[in-house]
């Protein structure tokens, strides 16, 4: 009996097989059923032409015109008209099967079962690596910041991937170390934890698990350095670096020659984070205001205006390098002034300074006033959208007035003023 149905069903599959158009219908009705889970729905007619909708009008009984009329079919109706034929018993499911040579399931149930072979493999290695427990389980949640690792939990590649993060687990520097030489020690391959890579990338999804527990991934560059410096591991201390003048930096509670150096013979210094690392402390050589630009030909036309005064250079963005000195100075209770120009990048490098250290930063010849003399021919155009998404109250009124005027101000123009600021703030402190 099983034999004849199957028989049967196989034959229904061939006689409409020999149809061309049936293949378009047929792949309809299936997107239908994957959808809805059942025989149900409705599909549009108008993608066939009049001579494809000739078997089909065939079919039913009825004729081209009263089917373009109708523009569409539904499934229950084709299958009820399938029982009228010479292949009585035979579902519209199982037709579709038998014709596209594969089951067909709902949408739902496929994803309900990626769903349950995936927590069957987190449960798998959970098991086999238990000290990963907490992460696994937080891969488990499916948040957005994780969801494009549990797509790979069922691959060939996340097996290796997630031996390498028990290891690193297990095994991060005790004192620092480069990111190649990790991965070497790590995984045999100096190359798999370069950051363009699926390891790399969950490599900084893990560490920062480990160190936040929630939030998410960093993506910017100096942020990323920062996460990996946490876990003693430098990506880059050579070229990382920041300039400054008339800064002591202190090594075992002790002033670095170097530094010392430097300040006594009045030169500027470009210091890479590789000899930061080896600095404790960091103070102005006097007073306790430090001064902070991005732009080094400001930096340099102010240390020839005021040759003493504590100025720090960031080159642009901020580098992992700046940042670090620039936490040593707010750990050493120091006021930090800090001026960027009058444009989006400018106002967001001053804003993220102001929220990295708000007990110590304070803007420098940063506001409305400052930026009306310092306004430019430059227009800002599409890039005022940027300031729309900050907000911190020290800069609304700033943010209010370069909407208005819509152009961007330099540091340049301000020259003489910031030098004004830091003479007299050095003769006031070298009396």
């Amino acid at each position: 009996m099983r034999d004849e149905r199957s028989n049967l069903v196989q034959q229904a599959a061939e006689y409409f097989s020999g149809e061309k158009v049936y293949k378009k219908l047929f792949t309809m009705f299936r997107k239908k059923i994957e959808s809805f889970g059942r025989i149900g729905g409705k599909v549009k007619l108008e993608a066939l032409t009049e001579k494809e909708l000739e078997p089909i009008a065939l079919f039913y009984g009825t004729s081209v015109s009263a089917l373009k009329k109708k523009s569409s079919l539904s499934l229950a109706s084709f299958e009820k008209q399938l029982q009228k034929t010479k292949f009585e018993g035979v579902g519209l499911h199982e037709l579709l099967e038998t014709y596209f040579g594969e089951p067909i399931r709902s949408k739902k149930s496929v994803k309900d079962e990626k769903r349950e072979q995936e927590e069957e493999a987190l449960s798998v290695f959970t098991a086999e690596y238990p000290l990963l427990s907490d992460y696994l389980s937080y891969l488990g949640k499916r948040n957005n910041d994780s969801y494009w690792i549990v797509r790979m939990l069922l691959t060939d590649d996340f097996r290796p991937a997630v031996r390498h993060l028990a290891k690193v687990n297990e095994n991060l520097p005790e004192v620092y170390e480069r990111l190649p030489f990790f991965s070497q020690r790590i995984t045999g391959d100096p190359h798999t934890f370069d950051l363009s890579t699926m390891n790399g990338k969950l490599l900084i999804h893990f560490l920062h698990f480990k160190l936040t527990e929630t939030g998410a991934v960093p993506t910017q560059t100096e942020a990323i350095n920062e996460l990996l410096l946490n876990f003693r591991i430098l990506r880059d201390d050579i070229t990382n670096f920041v300039s400054f003048s008339n800064l002591l930096g202190e090594q075992n509670d002790a002033v670095h020659p170097v530094w010392q150096a430097a300040v006594e013979t009045g030169v500027a210094v470009n210091m890479p984070l590789r000899e930061l690392l080896k600095i404790n402390k960091v103070v102005p050589v006097a007073g306790s205001q430090v001064y902070i630009v991005e732009n080094s030909g400001v930096f340099s036309s102010l240390l020839d205006l005021a040759p003493h005064a504590p100025l720090i250079c960031t080159h642009g963005q901020f580098k992992l390098a700046g940042l670090r000195l620039i936490d040593f100075l707010a750990a050493s209770g120091c006021q930090i002034n800090y001026a960027g120009d009058f444009d989006p990048e400018g106002v967001a490098m001053a804003v993220r300074l102001l929220e990295r250290h708000p007990e110590n930063v304070q803007l420098w010849r940063m506001n409305a006033n400052s930026y009306a003399e310092s306004v430019s021919s430059v227009e800002l155009g599409e890039r005022l959208g940027k300031l729309n998404n900050i907000s911190h109250p020290i800069v609304v009124e700033l943010i209010e007035e370069m909407n208005r005027v819509g152009k961007a101000g330099y540091q340049e123009a301000l020259l003489e003023k910031m030098a004004g600021d830091l003479s007299g703030y050095m003769k006031s402190n070298l009396k």
